[in-house]
């Protein structure tokens, strides 16, 4: 049971930030080629300070296999709540491949190449689009990670993300994690905000339970009814 670290590319509290095992955290490279992935359920799907199902429990799968060489593809999909006027999704499905490499001074990168779909989307808009992920991680705990798309929620707009991200292990069991957020939807009319999370989770056998709190500035535009903070979030996951 190993956690595939390039999956921290996107929204995984539950996998990324958390999940520890054999005292490896997230980022971790593995050795050989191996097929690895997620299931989870959490009380409310958030990203980026954004809600996704707008208040409802999503439940999540992701696939990931990785090559000794250090690249990687998968793919990862959660039940979702996005109506408009003239639109609606219910399923997110992400593709993903990339790159991994890790240095002898407790450096690494990950170069990976998105793309977000919404199978079922009913409206004449396809939100499709594609993200260009770039994370940098000191000692296994410490991360930064920028993103860019140029056809954000298929609209032909820049959007950029930035993220700072830490984890903090707590004796055998408990992992503290927090992360500072700044999302650039400015080429929509979304004012630039910050968002934040802190929260804590523990491994019981094959399961773990994550309780975390997320916030963020108040949101101009369309997205000020998405706004996700503040409020807890419940998740449980398991990865093989």
């Amino acid at each position: 049971m190993r956690v595939p670290h390039k999956n921290c590319t996107r929204h995984r509290i539950a996998l990324c930030a958390i999940v520890f095992l054999g005292g490896l955290f997230c980022p971790q490279a593995s050795l050989a080629s191996e097929l690895s992935g997620v299931v989870s359920l959490t009380s409310e799907y958030i990203y980026r300070g954004l809600v996704q199902s707008d208040g409802n429990p999503a439940f999540q799968f992701g696939l990931d296999y990785e090559f000794d060489s250090g690249l990687f593809v998968g793919a990862w999909t959660s039940t979702i709540d996005m109506r408009g006027a003239t639109s609606e999704r219910d399923i997110e499905l992400d593709y993903y491949l990339g790159y991994h490499y890790e240095s002898r001074t407790q450096l690494a990168a990950t170069l990976t190449v998105l793309r977000y779909t919404y199978p079922g989307q009913i409206g004449s808009h396809s939100y499709d689009y594609h993200e260009v992920l770039l994370m940098a991680t000191w000692r296994e705990r410490y991360s930064i990670e920028f993103g860019y798309t140029n056809n954000y929620y298929g609209l032909d707009s820049i959007a950029r993300h930035w993220e700072l991200r830490s984890d903090w292990p707590v004796a055998n069991v408990w992992v503290i994690s927090a992360a500072l957020g700044r999302n650039d939807l400015s080429s929509i009319g979304v004012s630039r905000y910050l968002h934040w999370d802190v929260g804590a989770s523990a491994r019981f056998s094959r399961v773990v339970l994550d309780l975390r709190w997320y916030d963020n500035e108040p949101l101009g535009g369309y997205a000020a009814s998405l706004a996700a903070g503040p409020q807890l979030v419940v998740s449980i996951s398991t990865a093989f």
